[in-house]
């Protein structure tokens, strides 16, 4: 499968996995209508979304990518620059938010929400750009494993160490890629 239509699957998955429901409202770019026959008035604040295509040069990431000391994996990259969405439950995982926007202000807001989380992660090489969907622990990139084709492993930290001590605590591999992730998330049975 090539990239593009790995990156297409992904995003597709998210309507799949997740109800895609914006309780605080979602930006206007990503709102979607209502059918009138399936609108519920006890809901009327719960506003559907839906991921878009939203072209974005690779420079507006220089801002972010020098904040991180490093660059993302390819395919989030590509990801990145290519979709905006609001913060979705994969069911493995909780994918950040790349909101609408003419630059990443939005996604670096939700990389670097947690002081104490960035300043024990994000030197060490790690990269949050996501959450584990059952509790706090962040799941990173591996920028210290990154491969000449620009892929790393994915790796989950315990939280309570991070936020408790500052430190790195127990951790383990999750996939030993972003296209292990993504085709595992694509193939993954919600039912």
């Amino acid at each position: 499968m090539s990239d593009q239509q790995l990156l297409q699957q992904f995003v597709a998955s998210f309507q799949r996995l997740d109800d895609l429901i914006a309780p605080d409202g979602a930006p206007p770019e990503l709102l979607v209508e209502q059918d009138v026959d399936e609108w519920d008035h006890w809901q009327a604040d719960l506003k559907p979304w839906r991921p878009q295509q939203f072209e974005t040069s690779l420079e507006t990431l220089t801002p972010l990518y020098s904040r991180m000391g490093g660059v993302f994996p390819l395919l989030y990259e590509r990801l990145v620059l290519s979709f905006r969405w609001l913060e979705v439950d994969l069911k493995l995982i909780r994918l950040f938010a790349n909101p609408p926007g003419p630059d990443f202000t939005g996604l670096t807001m939700e990389i670097f929400p947690d002081q104490i989380m960035a300043d024990t992660l994000i030197p060490a090489g790690f990269i949050p750009f996501a959450r584990s969907s059952i509790n706090y622990d962040p799941i990173c990139f591996d920028l210290n494993a990154m491969t000449a084709q620009r892929d790393c492993p994915i790796l989950q930290f315990e939280h309570e160490a991070i936020l408790c001590q500052s430190k790195i605590g127990e951790h383990w591999q999750r996939w030993n890629s972003v296209r292990d992730l993504m085709s595992e998330i694509i193939f993954l049975d919600c039912e």
